[in-house]
């Protein structure tokens, strides 16, 4: 199953529900610019229906936001607080790619304006190994995703992770379980918005992208890495030392 992940998420915002289809809409059919294996959004191998057509209108977004909205157990009406889920395991073009490694979804969660405050997200699982390449995806290649996808949605925090990176977290007794997970969280990719890049000091060897409104990407190097990867780890822990002034 895939180790790498690229995570989006943003409070509760109240948009108007063609606001969000728009988003939806670009989103979906902007998607495989990046990577062929963007053009399906399937339920499963085993039924191939599609969960959103690729390209995807703004209508057609509509109705799937509409049809997808969260809904109360009893009686089940309609949730709209709490939003719309939007879901698709990816295979490229028919006749579809269905390999282990070749395995990605994205989940969406999107027009929630209700708690809690980070309501909103998309969770995409990244495959393996790129169908359009034949090989993991590079810091380089996901950057601009990265890019693209927070142009659509304006999250307050993304980052692009590998599973094995557990989340920091400090002592709270305010919190479930006594802790509390520091924000925002830390990856190999790490996307810092233009108020925390201004206050953020960077260790020699990481790479840092200064995007045009002062926001930045941080990368701790080209290729993703295993656990057991002990310069990979130093460079994680060194930027999670240098950017703690600046978590909350």
């Amino acid at each position: 199953m895939t180790n790498l992940h690229l995570d989006l998420y943003w409070r509760s915002r109240h948009p108007s529900q063609t606001d969000d289809a728009r988003r939806l809409s670009r989103f979906v059919t902007g998607l495989p610019d990046f990577d062929s294996i963007y053009r399906s959004w399937l339920e499963s191998p085993e039924t191939r229906q599609e969960t959103a057509p690729v390209p995807l209108s703004e209508a057609e977004a509509t109705r799937l936001l509409i049809e997808n909205m969260m809904r109360y157990d009893l009686p089940p009406d309609p949730w709209p607080q709490r939003g719309s889920y939007v879901w698709g395991g990816h295979a490229g073009p028919p006749p579809y790619d269905f390999r282990e490694a070749s395995y990605a979804d994205t989940l969406c969660n999107i027009g929630a304006y209700g708690e809690p405050a980070r309501g909103n997200s998309i969770q995409m699982r990244l495959s393996d190994v790129r169908p359009s390449t034949g090989r993991p995806w590079r810091a380089s290649e996901l950057r601009p995703l990265m890019k693209f996808a927070r142009e659509v949605w304006r999250p307050a925090e993304m980052r692009a992770t590998l599973t094995f990176f557990d989340p920091q977290k400090i002592p709270d007794s305010s919190w479930a379980g006594g802790e509390r997970t520091l924000e925002p969280r830390i990856g190999w990719i790490t996307y810092l918005p233009p108020d925390l890049a201004a206050q953020a000091k960077y260790p020699a060897d990481v790479e840092v992208e200064a995007l045009s409104d002062g926001a930045a990407l941080v990368t701790l190097c080209e290729e993703p890495f295993g656990k057991a990867d002990a310069a990979g780890l130093a460079r994680l822990h060194a930027l999670e030392a240098a950017l703690r002034p600046i978590q909350s």
